[in-house]
């Protein structure tokens, strides 16, 4: 009785043992997996699992990885070619579209030239300035799509260092200047004397204060009011752009930013110019916010980190 226990116990333990090393095998094999998984994307040239083991299902497990692999980089290759491919195509249509624009633009100023003889009848200068104005529409539209597939695909170049803001603040106005005065706009600027500087993209800083200015000036309504304020609060550089037109409501302020978003504000343009604002103050680490009054103002704001003066 004894010695059948004895010998039970012995088998017992022996298939401890074995189930025990059969158990840190197998652990070793899937650390091994989990090892070369996790140093993909840093050693493996090709992307793909390579596991020597004689265990059937360790290789089965490896075929299916290395077949979700290839799937994954399929796909990731195909996607890729295709945004440069799309990338191609939109640059190719915009330059096609463009080029006869520019002409139909240049065209157009030379019709308005023409018209302001005072012996043409008004309704023909009245034609030629409206012909003007929706060449510029066009153009602007165009770019406006055309830089926002560029945002999408990655393609937009942001080169981030130290600018001086107060300088790009004072050109971009002085650029509305004819433009402003045509209108009759009362035009606020306030811009310190010492030179402020922030950690940006020129270009990209550039584009949202001209979207934002235009913005002001399509929508100010019979406020016929601008102001453009650079200042420093809680250490941080913040460019202020003002109009006193109808102002966005508390639910269009929410949406004010989508992409193709549309209100009543709207009269022309692509409806693009604020979600590109948008997408490239994300770009170059900055915030963009607006504040508004129903009838009485409308104030977006870029919120840039502030670096120490010069």
């Amino acid at each position: 009785m004894w010695l059948l226990f004895a010998i039970l116990s012995f088998v017992l333990l022996l298939i401890l043992i074995c189930q025990q090393i059969q158990h840190k095998e197998l652990e070793r094999e899937i650390n091994s997996i989990t090892d070369r998984l996790a140093s993909l994307s840093i050693t493996s040239e090709n992307g793909f699992v390579l596991i020597p083991t004689d265990n059937d299902s360790i290789k089965k497990l490896g075929a299916v990885l290395n077949t979700l692999l290839q799937d994954f980089y399929t796909k990731k290759s195909e996607f890729e070619q295709s945004k440069q491919a799309m990338a191609q195509d939109l640059t190719n249509i915009s330059h096609d579209i463009r080029t006869p624009l520019t002409v139909l633009k240049g065209n157009s100023e030379m019709l308005s030239n023409i018209t302001n003889d005072p012996s043409m009848p008004e309704n023909v200068h009245a034609m030629a300035a409206k012909i003007d104005r929706k060449a510029d529409d066009l153009i602007s539209t165009i770019n406006d799509y055309f830089t926002m597939s560029k945002i999408a695909s990655g393609d937009l170049p942001i080169k981030l260092k130290k600018e001086n803001v107060s300088r790009l603040c004072q050109d971009t106005i002085l650029d509305y200047y004819d433009l402003l005065e045509q209108k009759q706009f009362e035009v606020n600027i306030q811009i310190p004397d010492t030179p402020i500087f922030a950690y940006t993209d020129n270009e990209a800083l550039q584009r949202i204060l001209k979207n934002l200015i235009d913005n002001a000036i399509r929508h100010g309504g019979d406020g016929k009011y601008i102001s453009l304020r650079l200042i420093t609060s809680n250490g941080k550089n913040i460019i202020e752009i003002e109009d006193r037109g109808d102002g966005i409501s508390p639910q269009q302020q929410k949406q004010i930013f989508e992409r193709n978003y549309t209100t009543a504000r709207k009269t022309s343009g692509s409806g693009l110019g604020l979600s590109i604002s948008k997408c490239l103050a994300e770009q170059i680490g900055a915030d963009l916010e607006v504040y508004s009054v129903q009838n009485e103002q409308t104030i977006f704001s870029i919120i840039l980190k502030k670096l120490e003066n010069r």
